[in-house]
């Protein structure tokens, strides 16, 4: 139990994705694990009077398995040295029983990786020929040996069961929660780095499960003010307003997405915001969750504006040319003319008087004409009266200083 509490750790310490960090987690782990071993080789456990056994081989045999061959031969070195050390008969074979673990479950750690993970049946079939290798260590040592491990083969079996494919599930189980770990950090990390304003609300209930930092900035609400609060609540008060956030989430809900434009959004001040809303509508392990995303319309209108007005400065301009062509030649011959009758009244006359007035009204509409060529820009007049605003001609295509 320690050697769990111990691994549950390490994933804390370290992070097994960085290579350097993983060096050090198999390490520690290593180190620990093999520890563990020679305590358990120290702590025996008394069967009869003379006859003891332990359980050398499951510290080594658990770690090899979930960390792979590296971890499992340093962790089968401290108690392979203590045996050596102990001397007797049975060193050479105490050896070879931690090293054949070490090297078995890294066996079967690297199978399992290749075959979509390690699952129970990887730790059961590690725990049998461990015992397997054991008891061929056993039969190494002479009969003596043999005849010693008749007697105590059931609780050699039982311990490596027990140690190697009971305890590795709850190791695994600590990879599991490691890895879950790590994949939300990853995802909150993800979230609260999108541009868009992100939001988890229960389908049902409306109640905010999540939200990401831009959600926070747009609204002026801290994540622990909205998380757990009734989406509802934070809608428009206004009547035809707070319509539009209903009908989008009940389309949502209908159809599992719905989109709008140019939505109302309340901040914390009470200030409205338009934005544009996607919702989405999705089921995890038989609950329902919308995921709502908020953008600024501020730019997508601009944009549309400014596309707007580049369309109807490209109208004005288009038929502005086409009518100052079209004037252009009348106005030519009309010129001409009263400048061939001016030459033939008398200066002074009112004739000659009416025909100078005629020329100048012609100029003015030569004026408007080349105006027309040089519009740049869509300025209207003021309303007056009952008459709409026109297009001011003068101001539309002065430059701008």
């Amino acid at each position: 139990m320690f050697g769990v509490l111990f691994y549950s750790y390490t994933y804390q310490w370290f992070t097994p994705g960085e290579a350097s960090q993983r060096r050090w987690h198999v390490l520690a782990n290593g180190c620990v694990f093999g520890l563990l071993a020679v305590v358990l080789m120290i702590a025996r456990i008394q069967l009869t009077g003379d006859v003891y056994i332990d359980a050398r081989a499951v510290p080594v045999a658990l770690i090899g398995l979930l960390e792979g061959w590296p971890a499992g031969l340093l962790a089968a070195l401290l108690p392979g040295a203590y045996r050596v050390w102990l001397g007797g008969p049975g060193a050479p074979a105490g050896v070879l029983g931690v090293v054949g673990a070490a090297l078995i479950a890294g066996g079967v750690h690297a199978w399992g990786r290749r075959h979509g993970g390690l699952g129970p049946r990887h730790a059961f079939l590690v725990a049998a020929l461990v015992f397997a290798w054991t008891f061929a260590t056993f039969v190494l040592v002479g009969p003596y040996a043999r005849e010693l491990f008749g007697r105590v083969w059931l609780p050699v079996l039982v311990a490596h069961v027990v140690g190697v494919g009971f305890t590795a599930r709850l190791l695994h189980d600590v990879q599991d929660q490691a890895r879950l770990s790590a994949e939300r950090a990853r995802f909150r990390a993800i979230l609260d780095e999108a541009s868009d304003a992100i939001r988890i609300v229960d389908a049902d209930t409306f109640e905010i499960i999540d939200i990401n930092r831009r959600d926070c900035q747009l609204s002026g609400y801290h994540r622990e003010e909205l998380i757990g609060r009734d989406s509802r609540q934070l809608w428009p008060d206004d009547p035809e307003e707070r319509s539009r956030h209903e009908a989008a989430a009940a389309e949502a809900r209908a159809r599992g997405i719905a989109r709008a434009f140019s939505v109302p959004y309340r901040t914390r001040t009470g200030e409205i915001v338009s934005v544009d809303s996607t919702r989405r509508v999705v089921e995890h392990q038989g609950r329902r969750y919308e995921i709502v995303m908020f953008r600024e319309a501020a730019d997508r209108e601009a944009a549309e504006a400014a596309k707007r007005d580049a369309a109807e400065l490209r109208a004005i301009t288009l038929l502005a040319g086409a009518a100052a062509h079209e004037i252009n030649n009348p106005l030519a011959v009309v010129v001409g003319a009263l400048g061939l009758l001016e030459k033939r009244l008398t200066v002074g006359s009112e004739e000659s008087t009416r025909v100078a007035q005629a020329m100048g009204g012609a100029g003015r509409i030569r004026d408007i004409v080349a105006r027309m060529t040089h519009i740049t820009r869509v300025e209207s007049t003021a309303e007056i009266g009952h008459l709409p605003p026109i297009l001011d001609i003068r101001k539309s295509s002065e430059e701008i200083s």
